[in-house]
This record gives structure tokens, sequence and C-alpha cells, in this order.
């Protein structure tokens, strides 16, 4: 009799714990087709520009019609406490602050030398000592110029070789990891290394962090080939 009671409580306890392994892969696909959807918006916002600064253009344009289509007026300039800062003491700060200052500059047709007079105060600890010392040394120079250097001092070989190990060592766990933080951060790291990947290509190499029937399971899922 209390054979028979364990082998039912020990099926219970297995249909269980498939149904919740079901349960949890199911949560995980639905979390990257999620993600696979942000990034896809993301991508499209990035390569518009705002409603907001298309209608502010067009009212500056009817206002200054022979100034330009790239005037813009001071006011409309991000503030200080609105743009990035450079550390340099953070893994991914540097691509941080270039990505999001080109966006501004892009979205608010922001001239060079407006990015430029700003860097004394967006360079702060560690990067603001390496501004001084490189300002002193090679004088004024045009923000492209700054970009470069930036990537000079901390996106260097040791930097890459770093975040790509980092990259191809990481393999998703369902009991440890969280999968939004998970696949955000390898988006990330993969975005950082390699500015031109397609989504395609950027998708399969995430996929390729499930591994066995979950990343079988995500592809079949996916509309369009992943």
């Amino acid at each position: 009799m209390a054979v028979a009671e364990n082998s039912s409580q020990f099926a219970t306890h297995l249909a269980r714990s498939d149904s919740e392994r079901k349960k949890l892969k199911e949560e995980i696909i639905a979390q990257v087709e999620k993600i696979h959807r942000n990034y896809e918006l993301n991508t499209h916002m990035r390569r518009h520009s705002t409603p907001l600064t298309e209608e502010k253009l067009s009212v500056k344009e009817s206002m200054t019609p022979f100034l330009g289509e790239n005037v813009i007026s001071a006011k409309d300039i991000p503030k200080l406490e609105e743009w990035p800062t450079l550390s340099g003491e953070g893994e991914y700060n540097h691509d941080e602050f270039i990505r999001t200052s080109d966006m501004l500059k892009e979205d608010f047709h922001i001239p060079d030398e407006t990015i430029v007079e700003k860097l004394h105060s967006l360079f702060t600890r560690t990067a603001n000592k390496w501004y001084y010392k490189m300002r002193q040394d090679h004088g004024k120079h045009d923000w492209v110029w700054w970009k470069s250097e930036v990537i000079t001092k901390w996106a260097n070989n040791s930097w890459r070789f770093k975040i790509k190990n980092a990259f191809e060592s990481a393999i998703f766990n369902s009991e440890k990891d969280k999968p939004l933080t998970f696949f955000f951060k390898q988006k990330y790291i993969l975005s950082a290394l390699h500015l031109d990947m397609s989504d395609t290509m950027t998708n399969m190499k995430l996929l390729r962090k499930c591994g066995g029937e979950l990343e079988h399971a995500i592809k079949f899922r996916c509309v369009e080939p992943c």
C-alpha cells in the first residue's frame, strides 16, 4: 500500500515538473519574441527623426526660409543635464556616450562646435582628466576627431577582446538568468562590437545562446526566418 502511494506521489511530482518546465519554456520564448519586436521598433526609431523634431524644423523653416533647413534655435537644443556623460570607468560608457551624442546631434541638427563646447562638462572623473590633457596637447578639434580619440582610448583591442570573450562564453540558463536581462545584455555587446550587423545576423547569434530544444522552438515560432 505504501509503495503504491509513493509511486503515485512520484508520478504527480514528475507531471508537475514537466508542466513547470513547459511553462518556463513558453515564458522564455515569449520574452525572446518581445526582444525581437522591441529591437525592430528601436531600429526603426533610430533611422527616422522624431515627430517632435520634424515639427520644430518645419516651424523654423517657415520662419527663416533663407537660413537653410538645418537652422535650429539655441533654446531647442537639449540642456546640459540631458546630455550623456563620459566617466571612462564603465564597461560600455564610451559606447553609450557616442551613440547618444550622435543621436542628439542628428535629431536637433546640432553643429559640431556646440557639442565641443560642452565636452569640458560632459567628460567626468577619469575621462575629465584625460580630456584636459588631450586638449592641452592637441588643441581644439571637431566632434569627429574627439569621437575617434574616445574610441582609440576606450574601445581598444583589449576591451574588444574582453567583451567578445564575455559574449562567446555566455550561455542562457533558464534556472539562473532572467530572459530580458540576459538577451538585452548580449544584444548590446553585439551592437558594440559590430555597428553594422544586420538584424537577422544579430537574432541568429542570440538564438545560439539558447541551445537545444529552446532554440528550435523559438525558430519554429518566428514569423520570419531568424
